[in-house]
């Protein structure tokens, strides 16, 4: 029997954790959105309403349904408080960082009822690694959704070594309701997309290392004749450097010497440099 989801915590209210908010609201879920910080839940807040304004100015949706999806939005600063009642699923989109994952997940599985799911939204940490510091490895997979959650149509749901099929088919189900692709798969570094991704990013960074060509140039290249919507370097700055130097610097740990992060991408993470959201990447914004 396929299990209903009806209240899902998520947990991080910044770029990811407000767009999967957002897209379960949307599909008619309850949903209790959890950060540390009442400024970070406030900008959360303010990207889901820019995002419905949005929506209703291009005829998307109406007023009421725009309203309607904000109702069923609760945020909150006491983690017991949001996670201890009537609860299915918990969705983790905090910083990309193994210790604080399994600190957060050790916590949640003290308070949550023994049958709650959780979920992370990590794009390349092992599910086995943070599904260890609970009692309920069973319960713990991978839904990695792509930023931002709201268009972005692909889910990828990633096994644990005890993750059971169950829950698997369960989310999978879930992702359906919201209208997006759920793609399964075993666990690896990097998963699916981002084990492809980061290699592809990482040697655009070479490139500009080794000055074979400029960053523009890099960037129109790829667009041009691979179709993709932003290149490369525009891409990085967009996810943020840091993230992807986090990312590399896994998959290395994991993989060998031939998937280490260029060393153009250290230095400017080094600087401070992390793209969009410091204002200066490979390019100024």
């Amino acid at each position: 029997m396929t299990r209903t989801f009806t209240n899902v915590a998520v947990i991080g209210a910044r770029t990811m954790g407000s767009g999967i908010a957002l897209v379960l609201a949307n599909a008619g879920l309850n949903v209790r959105l959890v950060d540390i910080k009442q400024e970070f839940i406030d900008r959360g807040m303010e990207r889901i309403k820019k995002f419905l304004n949005g929506s209703i100015k291009r005829g998307k949706i109406s007023e009421e349904e725009a309203k309607e999806t904000l109702g069923r939005i609760k945020t909150y600063i006491d983690l017991k408080e949001a996670v201890s009642d009537k609860l299915d699923l918990v969705i983790e989109a905090i910083i990309e960082d193994l210790e604080a994952k399994r600190a957060l997940f050790k916590q949640l599985d003290a308070i949550c009822n023994p049958d709650v799911i959780f979920a992370t939204n990590t794009s390349a940490i092992s599910i086995t690694e943070l599904a260890t510091v609970t009692k309920r490895g069973d319960k713990v997979l991978g839904m990695h959704f792509f930023n931002p959650p709201p268009l972005m149509k692909l889910v990828e749901i990633i096994r644990g070594k005890e993750t059971s099929e169950e829950v698997v088919k369960d989310i999978i189900e879930l992702c359906k309701k919201l209208g997006k692709t759920a793609v399964p798969s075993n666990e690896a570094p990097g998963f699916i997309v981002n084990r492809l991704l980061w290699q592809f990013l990482n040697e655009s960074y070479k490139l500009l290392e080794q000055g074979v060509a400029t960053k523009e140039d890099i960037d129109t290249a790829v667009k041009l004749g691979l179709n993709h919507p932003m290149g490369p370097l525009e891409l990085s700055d967009y996810i943020g450097l840091d993230v992807m130097l986090y990312i590399g610097k896994y998959i290395a740990e994991k993989l060998g010497k031939e998937y280490e992060p260029a060393k153009i991408l250290v230095e400017m993470v080094e600087k401070g440099y992390l793209g969009r959201k410091t204002k200066k990447g490979f390019y100024e914004y």
